[in-house]
């Protein structure tokens, strides 16, 4: 049966031709970009860490999250579809890597641990001006891929004091600690198994703090996914 979403986006083609998210050339209604960037994306060619996902290993002690998963690596034309995620309404990448991210966790056995899938909350006047937000939609895309029940009301944030991409590995830290915090009265997870989405993995502090948070509310596993992570060679070290 051709659901109504693949419906609308057929008849929303006659009206708005789909673009390519990251170059803008036209490509077919119902794909998601175009072969040419497709073939550019930089996707993971060795296994990264299966505790902690990256390729040199943060301190497993410190960590509350049980793994992260992500595509690929965190540069060149995975930037700009990432930023064009966030910046121009355009949500066919969300919907690409989510079916590839499904695919992961099917493979992986995490898809048949969670119970409910989540996203790092964005603040609500950012949400308010882009319209939308892109890890939620992430998380809700891989939702509908693996069947697997959703539940944005887990955590909160506070304030929206600086954009994570201009911080420290030991702000980011910091910055963390600070502006996330749980909503006990919306959570019905003691025992369960939690899929925690955000768009991108750097140093693992919002991971860790919404990990560790959701453990505090009774969640037994935190599993983590991003559409792509950032290496630990030394230009990340800070």
């Amino acid at each position: 049966m051709v659901s109504r979403r693949l419906i609308c986006k057929y008849l929303l083609d006659f009206v708005y031709p789909n673009r390519c998210p990251i170059c803008g050339s036209f490509i077919k209604w119902d794909e998601f970009l175009c072969k040419r960037c497709e073939s550019k994306l930089p996707f993971h060619e060795k296994p990264l860490c299966e505790k902690c996902g990256k390729d040199k290993c943060l301190d497993h002690d410190l960590l509350h999250f049980d793994s992260v998963h992500t595509l690929m690596r965190y540069e060149d034309i995975c930037v700009k579809a990432i930023h064009q995620l966030k910046d121009d309404r355009q949500l066919n990448f969300a919907e690409y890597s989510a079916k590839l991210l499904g695919n992961m966790l099917r493979e992986n056995g995490i898809a048949e641990q969670a119970d409910i899938i989540t996203a790092v909350p964005m603040h609500r006047s950012k949400r308010r001006k882009r319209g939308y937000d892109q890890a939620q939609k992430l998380a809700h895309f891989t939702a509908m891929e693996l069947g697997i029940k959703e539940n944005y009301h887990l955590l909160g944030r506070t304030r929206d004091t600086a954009e994570q991409h201009t911080l420290t590995a030991a702000q980011r830290k910091t910055h963390a600690e600070e502006i996330y915090f749980s909503l006990p009265k919306h959570a019905d997870i003691k025992g369960r198994n939690i899929l925690l989405f955000d768009d991108v993995y750097t140093t693992g502090a919002t991971f860790n703090v919404c990990s560790r948070l959701l453990k505090e509310m009774g969640a037994q596993k935190v599993f983590c996914a991003a559409i792509a992570t950032t290496l630990l060679d030394e230009k990340h070290k800070e």
